[in-house]
């Protein structure tokens, strides 16, 4: 009798030893899943409270750039441009935002300036309006050769140009190429409507389109704003070396600074040869070269990018958020 009640002493402690290890195991599990969703939930917390605070800072930016004065030109002195107190850590509620843009992104990463403002979309080549000469000599500056240059200019019209014919008869493509693609699709014969768009174009490799992805656009009416252009957008309107190095010293001023208050801008295109006259000895190769351009050229600027980092006070998250706004304020562009 007692070594039977020691047995069934010792099986019911091992039943309860297995029911404490089994529910122990449940709670830890139950625990587990309980602070996955927590997490997950606090996650969701903050990037609502990012969103936020990066809708504030896009509205922040359109009603800076509606207090600008009403002029016939915008320049890189604007304040829209460059203004720290209006664009670097601003709080809002429980966190705070910046927006900056790299004003020279060409320029190796721990030499790049950093400015506080907004980027103006009509510095860029318009990939939908400009013509075979003007792509042509940008992606040549950008180290492709003159024939790899010209394919993917003709490849880029005739994506989106409104026929199915192609431009030239070797090096472009038309819908027959794409088709024959291992994952195949057809020429959009339209406007690129988002700038990763131009990857589907044949001779755009992702190397090449990070290089020149801050310089192209697809928005505004296609004429570059001479005063907030960089110098490989003059160079790829046909402008020479010297004659563009000329137009940046001009709107860099006497201290050599671009987006200062002694900056010197062009009200028009049309005043640019009076204005450079007075400052420099203008070759007759060099007039020619400017009223070649006075027709693809503007002074004025209706598009602009808001690249904003919103963060919480309280933790590490930060959010990116990339929106084209026009001078309305409309939104045209948020990711």
């Amino acid at each position: 009798m007692s070594n039977t009640r020691l047995k069934k002493r010792a099986s019911i402690l091992i039943i309860s030893l297995w029911s404490v290890c089994l529910l122990t195991t449940f709670a830890v599990m139950l625990g587990y899943q309980v602070r996955q969703k927590l997490i997950l939930v606090k996650r969701l917390d903050e990037r609502d409270k990012l969103r936020l605070i990066a809708e504030a800072a896009i509205k922040k930016a359109i009603a800076e750039l509606k207090k600008e004065p009403e002029k016939d030109y915008d320049a890189l002195n604007d304040k829209w441009s460059n203004n720290i107190s209006a664009f670097k850590d601003i709080n809002v509620g429980e966190g705070n935002f910046s927006i900056s843009y790299d004003f020279d992104p060409k320029e190796e990463a721990d030499l790049r300036e950093i400015r506080y403002g907004m980027l103006d979309e009509e510095s860029k080549i318009n990939i939908n309006k400009s013509d075979f000469k003007i792509l042509e000599r940008f992606f040549r500056l950008f180290a492709l050769e003159e024939s790899q240059a010209q394919d993917l200019a003709y490849a880029i019209i005739d994506w989106r140009d409104q026929d199915s014919q192609l431009s030239v008869p070797l090096g472009s493509a038309e819908d027959s190429y794409y088709r024959n693609l291992s994952q195949p699709y057809e020429a959009k014969d339209g406007p690129f409507e988002v700038l990763e768009e131009v990857l589907l174009v044949k001779g755009m490799t992702p190397d090449f389109f990070q290089r020149i992805k801050n310089y192209i656009t697809i928005y505004g009416q296609g004429k570059p704003n001479i005063n907030t252009v960089s110098k490989e957008v003059i160079l790829a309107l046909g402008v020479g070396q010297d004659l563009a190095a000329k137009i940046i010293s001009f709107r860099n001023g006497k201290d050599t600074i671009s987006g200062t208050s002694d900056d010197n801008v062009f009200q028009s295109p049309s005043d640019m040869i009076t204005k450079l006259s007075e400052f420099y000895r203008l070759s007759d190769p060099e007039l020619l070269e400017l009223n070649l351009i006075l027709e693809k050229i503007t002074t004025k600027s209706e598009n602009f990018m808001i690249k904003c980092i919103a963060g919480l006070n309280k933790g590490k998250s930060k959010d990116l958020v990339v929106c084209i706004i026009n001078r309305k304020g409309k939104v045209l562009y948020w990711n």
